[in-house]
């Protein structure tokens, strides 16, 4: 069996195992990360609440959030409304320009 020190044969976790993130015995390919993070552009130029779906299963998540342009960070405020969703609330009277913030959510155990 391969270890941190010695090479040797792996057994690949798949992507929900990946995503549960408990197994020690498993080998986690570049795919199987990815699905532990979610990324979006979002943005329509009339909401202040926009929900966001990112299916990670859990309301563990770190949300980012930058301007697709600048891409300075964007403060707003950011509710965990369920396993599989955020909303972003500008909390302001301005809403997002269309297409105008980038939207990173990472999954942490």
């Amino acid at each position: 069996a391969a270890s941190t020190s010695a090479a040797g044969k792996v057994e690949l976790a798949t992507t929900a195992e990946a995503l549960a993130g408990s197994d020690s015995a498993r080998a986690v390919t570049p795919a199987g990360l990815a699905a532990r993070s979610f990324k979006a552009t979002i943005g329509d130029g009339s909401d202040n609440d926009i929900t966001v779906t990112h299916s990670l299963g859990t309301r563990d998540v770190i949300v980012q959030l930058y301007d697709a342009s600048s891409y300075d960070t964007v403060i707003a405020e950011v509710v965990r409304t369920d396993a599989n969703n955020v909303t972003i609330n500008t909390n302001s009277v301005s809403s997002i320009a269309s297409n105008d913030v980038i939207v990173l959510i990472t999954k942490i155990d």
